[in-house]
């Protein structure tokens, strides 16, 4: 199947676009501290606000009743009350109280509510069956959050382009040279002559670009090594090491999570985070001033167009990029045909049952 095949009911975008039974970072612990915070990912409008203990919970922000955004209502103890007709849900999505006339709580008073971690810093979100929710399936991104000794700085930016053209930017930095001239640019001198190496742990691929004996300024010369790596949806995370020439890269370096989280077939959530020891880190500046307009522009060319089949023009650097799309795409052709086989089971199952009945 070719990769743009994946696509199978709509040209761009659609639920096609996303996989299910993925842990979804959608916020920062500390952009989830009072109230209510709407959210929507991967097409859906989400609520995330805290329960009295802390823990965090999520629900489909919709009403059944008159389909209003909960999150236009309040936080009531545990229970999200609705501010239409106050009809009230606990964390699970079960209405537990209806003020009006008797107090009658149809069956159906539902909400759908999302299996919710917090880890890493991160609230997470599992769109999936709630069965197949397991917290060691979320990645683990410890080697990437900061010693007692270290700042990390974490940002919200809104990108207005799909989530993957986001990620092809993290994974191709060879954009750096041109793009970021005046600001990353000059941190990574070597970069435009750096032959990138790319190497695959599971279902994780890295993009290792290794550059020798740069001359930084004042005749000092280093070493580099700069690392991405995506974790499946939408997790990058970057290292940046520099030594004198000639040294052991140790284990000093400058870590920074690049996690780009869908929220429409046009737009993306992106949480940035970065170590900050006292040396110049990464900034989100550049990013806000110069890779997001940039995305920005390339979604509006690109219209309603799936990205391939505008047939794009692909270069040795778009390797680590082009492995992570296909292997998107390879998980949500496994995910589509493992539900059609289920969905197929049990069409199969009820039919038997009413062949012996």
């Amino acid at each position: 199947m070719e990769p743009g095949k994946v696509h199978s009911s709509k040209s761009y975008g659609g639920e096609d676009a996303y996989l299910r039974s993925a842990w979804y970072p959608v916020a920062w612990s500390s952009e989830l501290v009072d109230g209510i915070l709407p959210r929507r990912i991967a097409g859906e409008p989400v609520l995330l606000y805290r329960q009295k203990n802390g823990t965090p919970a999520a629900m489909f922000d919709r009403c059944p009743h008159r389909f209003a955004p909960l999150s236009r209502g309040c936080i009531v103890g545990d229970y999200i009350r609705c501010g239409y007709h106050g009809l009230t849900f606990d964390a699970k999505g079960g209405c537990i109280a209806n003020p009006l006339g008797e107090g009658y709580i149809p069956e159906t008073a539902s909400v759908r509510a999302f299996p919710t971690e917090e880890k890493f810093g991160l609230v997470w979100i599992w769109r999936g069956d709630h069965e197949k929710a397991e917290p060691k399936n979320i990645p683990d991104l410890s080697a990437f959050v900061p010693g007692p000794t270290a700042e990390f700085k974490t940002a919200y930016i809104h990108v207005r382009a799909d989530y993957r053209l986001a990620i092809d930017n993290l994974m191709d930095l060879s954009h750096s040279v041109f793009l970021h001239a005046e600001t990353l640019a000059p941190v990574t001198p070597g970069l435009r002559d750096a032959v990138v190496r790319v190497s695959r742990n599971g279902e994780r691929i890295k993009a290792t670009i290794e550059m020798k004996n740069i001359d930084i300024g004042d005749g000092e010369r280093r070493d580099q090594q700069l690392d991405t790596e995506w974790f499946a949806p939408g997790v990058v995370a970057l290292t940046f090491a520099q030594v004198p020439h000639g040294e052991l890269l140790g284990n000093e370096a400058i870590h920074a999570l690049h996690i780009i989280t869908p929220e429409t077939e046009r737009s993306s959530h992106y949480l940035f985070g970065s170590t900050v020891d006292g040396r110049e880190g990464m900034t989100r500046d550049p990013f806000v001033d110069e890779d997001e307009p940039m995305l920005a522009a390339c979604q509006e060319r690109m219209g309603e167009e799936d990205f391939w089949s505008l047939r794009p023009v692909i270069l040795p650097n778009d390797a680590a990029a082009i492995q992570v799309r296909r292997q998107l795409e390879k998980m949500i052709r496994n995910e589509q045909a493992s539900q059609s086989l289920v969905a197929s089971a049990r069409l199969l199952n009820v039919i038997n049952q009413r062949s012996i009945e």
